[in-house]
């Protein structure tokens, strides 16, 4: 009688668990790295408001309760007066709201929070990891890559991309419990088949099939739907689900197509319900912030792709902006991307091949960076961040941790296999450590920025408004004007325009003035600012002129009709003064100037 063969890893004794006080040690571990994680970001607690987090907190008038209605049926910068309405977020600023309504205004605590959400994210990204590689310290392994990598930094470090984590949270939080909605529908079927206890327990499936499996699949839709309110980028959920279907149904005999149907409804109604609902909020025809062909876009995304995988590789000389120019033509250097683009295709095809599990690692990895590829909707020259990989490290997280689990199995009496990945760790942490400090300020951030990215006409416009905000107004012009230099636009030319005024050189401020308008006519501000040119130079008639311009084109704007009732006073048009201080008051009640002007004048015996 011939034996069997039996395979060596069922001969191995298995190691029995020791617990620490009841806590199973993979617990401790999870334990550990999040307290590294928050030791590692701790310092963010002490760092203030910056880039977008003053308009969308702290000067928000719609972040309250009484808003609320308004907050999920508005785009989220329409507390602004140029909003544009491409992103309909309600969660990250209800996020807000609670912050606000349980800290008040101050961004220590938001900062605190917001580690806080990536640590969640990271809880999550482990039990994501656990349920895929099916290996504790390989899970372990993976959730420390995506906690502590240095791309994660401008996610953690920045309040206003708390969003990120936010929508990891929801995501990962839906793709579990959908792994359970689809095991339970796994064992309800064998059962059907006539499948016994044991034989639900060789395919890993609970022996009862739990009676609230649609709950599950209510449960999954419904963290999918926060994860849409929150960032638009968890549109790519239902694809990585599919493939995970796909993966797991392609092994069973008995797998019938008709197994997908639940998650397409799930997923597919709630996509398609949010979808129809977000046309509602941000209208017909959404801003497009920069018309960027489409031809531009397809060329420039192997480049894009690449810049990203380098930066997952070689996380070094991060910055809030990058020199980066789009590929508009098939030339030389569409085709090294190209080619370059197309060898790692064929690698992840050949490690898929061999382990098909990977398969869901590229589908974290790939399908989160694809939404960000829409060029149209972002910002001139302004398309490449770091933030916006943070989902997809979940799919880095799961080939590093296959890798590891890879190498400890094949060289298993290898002392230096588990001291090398604490090290590398290590290395991760102390680079985000380090990395984080540059979003202590937006003098700090920017600062950071120019020198990265001296040809980024944002990392200098945005420089020279953080020297501007602590009066350093000679040292901000020359800022602007190079923004301006490498991409013309009003902006630039208006912040010039105020950077040269207040630092003295009025010449220099009204010819920057003049460029902002030739730009944009209806410029507000830049009329304004021509205003108090001619004030200063002693000219009410003329300032009164370019106030009228102001007020056309801004009626309710702050200050307008003040400075247009100090321009008639200084030209003795005393009884049209008094009505412009009056309007100012009225609409900007705050305003003590207005008032104590208004005061002085009735006060005043007629002029004869």
């Amino acid at each position: 009688m011939t034996q069997s063969k039996v395979d060596e890893k069922e001969l191995r004794p298995v190691p029995q668990e020791k617990h620490l006080f009841g806590v199973s040690p993979d617990l401790v571990a999870l334990i550990g790295l999040l307290i590294a994680t928050a030791l590692t970001y701790s310092l963010t607690f002490h760092f203030g408001w910056v880039y977008d987090d003053p308009p969308q907190i702290p000067q928000n008038p719609n972040l309250q309760w009484s808003r609320l209605g308004f907050l999920f049926t508005h785009q989220l910068w329409a507390s602004t007066a140029a909003a544009q309405s491409r992103f309909y977020r309600p969660f990250l600023t209800l996020w807000f709201l609670i912050n606000k309504s349980i800290f008040g205004l101050n961004p220590h605590w938001f900062h605190v929070t917001t580690v806080l959400a990536h640590m969640a994210a990271t809880a999550l990204a482990y039990c994501v990891a656990r349920a895929l590689l099916s290996d504790a310290g390989a899970a372990l392994f993976a959730a420390a890559i995506f906690a502590l990598h240095p791309l994660q930094v401008e996610s953690v470090s920045w309040i206003s991309a708390v969003n990120d984590p936010l929508a990891a949270i929801f995501c990962f939080a839906s793709f579990l419990v959908y792994r359970k909605a689809h095991a339970a529908q796994r064992s309800r079927g064998l059962q059907n088949h006539g499948l016994q206890n044991h034989d639900l327990q060789n395919h890993d499936l609970p022996t009862h099939a739990p009676r609230n499996e649609v709950g599950h699949w209510a449960v999954a839709g419904v963290l999918f739907l926060f994860a849409l309110l929150t960032k638009e980028i968890s549109i790519v959920l239902p694809g990585i689900v599919l493939i995970d279907l796909w993966l797991t149904l392609r092994g069973e005999a008995t797998a019938n197509p008709r197994s997908l149907l639940p998650a397409l409804f799930t997923y597919g109604t709630i996509a398609l319900g949010w979808l129809g609902f977000r046309a509602w909020v941000l209208g017909h025809d959404p801003s497009v912030s920069v018309p960027v062909p489409w031809i531009t876009i397809l060329l420039s995304a192997p480049k894009i792709f690449l810049f990203d995988l380098y930066h997952v590789v070689f996380p070094v000389g991060l910055s809030p902006q990058y020199n980066f120019s789009l590929i508009e033509a098939a030339n030389g250097q569409f085709l090294l991307a190209a080619v370059a683009g197309i060898a790692l295709l064929s690698v992840a095809i050949f490690a898929a091949k061999r382990n098909p599990r990977s398969w869901r690692a590229f589908a974290w990895l790939i399908l989160p960076i694809l939404p960000t590829l829409n060029l149209r909707w972002m910002n001139q020259d302004d398309f490449i961040h770091d933030r916006y990989t943070y989902i997809s490290m979940a799919g880095v997280a799961l080939l590093a941790g296959s890798l590891y689990a890879w190498v400890r199995d094949r060289f298993p009496r290898q002392p230096l296999v588990r001291p090398l990945a604490g090290a590398l760790i290590l290395i991760l942490a102390s680079a985000s450590a380090i990395q984080s400090q540059y979003w202590a300020s937006d003098l700090s951030l920017f600062s950071r920025a120019v020198t990265r990215a001296p040809e980024n006409e944002w990392a200098q416009l945005n420089y020279g408004s953080a020297l501007t905000t602590r009066a350093k107004f000679s040292e901000a012009a020359p800022h602007f004007v190079r923004s301006y230099e490498l991409q013309p636009g009003w902006r630039a030319a208006d912040f010039a325009g105020f950077a040269y005024q207040h630092s003295g050189d009025l010449s220099a401020a009204e010819r920057w003035y003049s460029t902002a308008l030739q730009q944009n006519p209806d410029l507000a501000i830049a009329w304004f600012g021509l205003a108090q040119i001619r004030l200063q130079q002693h000219q009410p008639l003329e300032a009164a002129a370019y106030l009228k311009k102001a007020i056309q084109f801004e009626p309710n704007g702050e200050g307008f009709h003040y400075l247009m009732g100090t321009a008639l006073e200084q030209a003795s048009q005393i009884s049209d003064a008094i009505t412009e201080y009056k309007k100012e008051l009225q609409l900007h009640p705050g305003q003590t100037v207005a008032r104590e002007a208004l005061e002085r004048l009735q006060s005043s015996p007629p002029r004869q």
